[in-house]
């Protein structure tokens, strides 16, 4: 089981899509999403629990299209930061030496988001889309609520 958490409205969010969405995903019955939206839109932090880790990620991509963004909850087995750190320093002997000196640098500050993101933009315009370290850092910018290099950017 893995626990999201609606973290950030997007200003232009689609309520009824992602009311169908928390029902699809989430196995919600329609009250139950409608108040995880008010909660959401009412400035909290509803979570919504899925089997698991490829059933959260794909709930998260699809309530980013709707203009709602999540990531994985806290939770014992989770820590943002550390997954960030973990799948750059897999990524990093791939890379070319000025990115890699670019995210060392931001690492080293503990500002692993930009470090994903810069990570992550240059495999985009460098390698295919199927290439291990994109994938692994695609998968953790999902994971951390960084949907295609941008809070809720579908």
């Amino acid at each position: 089981m893995r626990a999201i958490e609606l973290f950030r409205l997007r200003r232009v969010r689609d309520k009824p899509r992602a009311l169908d969405l928390m029902q699809q995903h989430a196995g919600l019955t329609a009250d139950q999403a409608q108040a995880a939206l008010y909660v959401a839109v009412g400035g909290g932090r509803p979570q919504l629990t899925l089997p698991d880790d490829a059933a959260a990620r794909a709930c998260i991509t699809a309530l980013a299209g709707a203009g709602f963004v999540a990531r994985f909850a806290a939770a014992p087995d989770f820590d943002a930061a550390e997954r960030a750190q973990t799948a750059l320093a897999q990524v990093l002997p791939h890379l070319p030496p000025d990115v890699c000196h670019a995210i060392g640098a931001w690492l080293l500050e503990d500002a692993w988001e930009p470090a994903l993101l810069y990570g992550l933009q240059h495999l985009r315009m460098h390698v295919p889309a199927h290439h291990p370290g994109r994938v692994l850092l695609t998968r953790v910018a999902v994971e951390t609520g960084w949907v295609a290099g941008g809070p809720g950017r579908a």
